[in-house]
């Protein structure tokens, strides 16, 4: 195996009760003794590095081939379990693993309520048969920075396909974020060995001896018995529970010295925005008490494009802001590997390369090469110019490129509406400036906000640009939404329970998840909305999914919900999710009505024609 280098390094084990253990490696001698429990632990010196084999000896156990070096955790879902062998690039590397002084260790997949000392894992040189079914991630991050910095280098592969954060992290790190701090009660609450755990169950089985009595004295009068009270939650054993892979894949190895982690996770959180961060900082929370290091260097992936299904386009892209707000976190960084993911494929085949950015980090940051930047252009500022917005970059100093030599791809801009159109993109020093002929005057920008885009900027050091969005979450221009959240009336009620989902924020473009009247032939119909009370808005936001042959929407407001006044109308193209921005002088208004004047004569997504499908509605006072 490697041991760290340049700190203490602590080794530990189990003995019987008060029995003293002595602990020899490399010139050194430590003593210790085993407490009433059998445990014993001692403390190396830091040693520099040494790539001689050498044997460490405790007790009466020796463990021979010992290096010293430098030693990292990879850890995450399926694409840093991904191995070596699963595709072709990387299978192909497999005959070149050879590398005596790489060690690498596998811990295997396996979970428990409680935090466990042992696991049945073993060190291995790297060769053939060892990096064959080993993370690529994790073989290629080690072989680099044992390439770069001439020592041994130890890479612990702690990984599992499908996992979430939560999992991952102690109920303690989950305490360190007051965000989470429902979810740590209750983890504690359900968690064997927890006091808050004890204290439910007491008082459920108090509950049970009422009970109990209650029960013998209904029956011998022959009165009805009631119902047992209900017992308390207990976390099942899963590798979805949390806790439960920190407990059996992690926990084993503390406080084994390490010098960072690697992490590649996400895909099984994507959909949560900026809970993510939250759950991140609980996660760093928890391995750094762990290892009794509070500034454990921590680098990570942001997750790929992906198609995921009929999901949202732009829920992936939210979730990449979140990641990038785990950037705020001390001593972390993320490699960006947009450029590089495949979109019908979840596991992108370059993992090389992703080790490859991961290892720009600890080469940068942690191991002093304060001349490589390993951050792609990073979004900083922008401003409006006229008829477009310049986009200043951090991160830009060596100038900004297109990878391919194509015209800039996946760049948007919107008005006032905040309907967003197609744009053209310039590169101007460490800025890009975007216009559109459909958006005169624009207000807003973004950059590959779908989970669809693989765009085209990038540095002159080829890391591409991370996605962006000027406004989002907060857009201060548009200000509050006053329809969302509020309730409406339809004079064509539908029946199928798709009468749903007009003002909850969500643009998901499938049913249910969306408004529609019934699918009689009576047209016009109209839906009304009531914003609760009178409103001065200037701007309503409407939407049509993909299925459905909703065609002309004229929008009206009223003060009172009896004069109603046509402020303008949209026409949606048949068989696509778009948005629409009605713009108005201001108006007073506590009612908003749209009214669906026709249909398109063919279906789409094989509904009648009949039905009139609405995806959403905003209203806003727009500055």
């Amino acid at each position: 195996m490697v041991l760290q280098r340049d700190k203490a390094v602590p080794v530990w084990g189990k003995a019987e009760p008060g029995e003293e253990v002595v602990v020899e490696f490399a010139g050194q001698k430590k003593t210790a003794k085993a407490d009433a429990s059998g445990k014993w632990m001692v403390k190396l010196d830091p040693m520099p590095a040494n790539a001689e084999p050498q044997v460490l000896k405790a007790g009466t156990v020796s463990v021979q081939d010992v290096l010293v070096g430098e030693v990292w955790l990879a850890s995450g879902q399926s694409n840093m379990e991904w191995e070596m062998q699963m595709k072709p690039d990387t299978k192909a590397d497999i005959p070149n693993t050879t590398h005596p002084n790489l060690r690498l260790i596998e811990i295997p997949k396996t979970v428990a309520l409680t935090p466990q000392d042992d696991v049945p894992a073993a060190w291995a040189r790297s060769a053939p048969e060892s990096a064959a079914s080993f993370s690529a991630v994790g073989y290629y991050y080690g072989l680099k920075l044992h390439e770069e910095l001439k020592v041994p280098v130890g890479v612990i592969q702690s990984a599992w396909g499908g996992t979430r954060i939560e999992p991952w992290t102690t109920a303690a790190g989950f305490d360190a974020v007051p965000e989470l701090k429902d979810f740590a009660a209750s983890v504690h609450a359900q968690s064997p060995g927890d006091e808050a755990y004890r204290a439910a169950n007491e008082k459920h089985l108090a509950a049970i001896e009422k009970w109990t009595q209650a029960t013998r004295e209904a029956l011998e009068k022959k009165q009805p018995v009631s119902a047992m009270p209900a017992q308390p939650a207990t976390l099942s054993a899963g590798s979805g529970t949390p806790t439960a892979l920190y407990n059996a894949m992690i926990h084993p190895l503390v406080p084994f010295a390490i010098r960072g982690a690697i992490w590649y996770q996400g895909e099984s959180n994507h959909g949560e925005g900026f809970v993510y961060t939250d759950k991140t900082k609980a996660l760093l929370a928890s391995w750094r008490s762990v290892f009794q290091q509070a500034d454990l260097p921590f680098y990570f992936v942001q997750i790929a494009p992906y198609h995921y299904g009929e999901e949202n386009v732009e829920i992936l892209p939210q979730f990449w802001q979140a990641q990038r707000k785990c950037m705020e976190i001390p001593n972390t960084g993320m490699t960006v590997i947009t450029d590089i993911g495949e979109v019908p494929d979840i596991h992108p085949a370059k993992k090389k390369e992703v080790a490859r950015r991961l290892s720009l980090w600890a080469m940068s940051k942690t191991y002093g090469k304060s001349e490589i930047d390993p951050n792609g252009p990073l979004y900083a500022s922008h401003a409006v110019e006229g008829g477009t917005i310049r986009v200043k970059f951090d991160h830009a100093a060596n100038g900004l490129a297109s990878r391919d030599g194509k015209p800039l791809s996946h760049f948007e801009v919107a008005g006032r509406d905040g309907i967003f159109q197609a744009a053209e993109a310039k590169i101007d020093g460490d800025s890009v400036i975007i216009s559109s002929a459909k958006v005169p005057e624009p207000r807003r920008a973004r950059f590959a906000w779908s989970k669809l885009a693989i765009a085209n900027l990038m540095d002159k050091d080829g890391l591409p640009a991370t996605a962006f969005h000027t406004h989002w979450p907060v857009d201060p221009d548009q200000g509050e939404n006053f329809a969302r959240g509020c309730t409406w009336t339809s004079s064509d009620q539908n029946n199928y329970g798709w009468d749903t989902g007009l003002t909850d924020g969500s643009w998901a473009s499938f049913s249910p998840n969306c408004y529609a009247t019934s699918n009689t032939e009576k047209f016009p119909k109209h839906v009304t909305i009531d914003l609760k009370q009178a409103r001065t808005i200037n701007l309503v936001s409407l939407g049509a999914p993909e299925i459905g042959s909703t065609k002309t929407v004229a929008v009206s407001v009223s003060a009172d919900g009896k004069d109603f006044k046509e402020v303008g109308k949209h026409v949606f193209d048949l068989g696509k999710a778009t948005r629409a921005g009605i713009t108005f002088p201001d108006a007073e208004a506590r009612y908003i009505r749209l009214t669906y004047l026709d249909h398109h004569d063919k279906m789409a997504g094989n509904f009648p024609a009949s039905f009139a499908f609405t995806s959403e509605v905003e209203a806003y006072k727009v500055k």
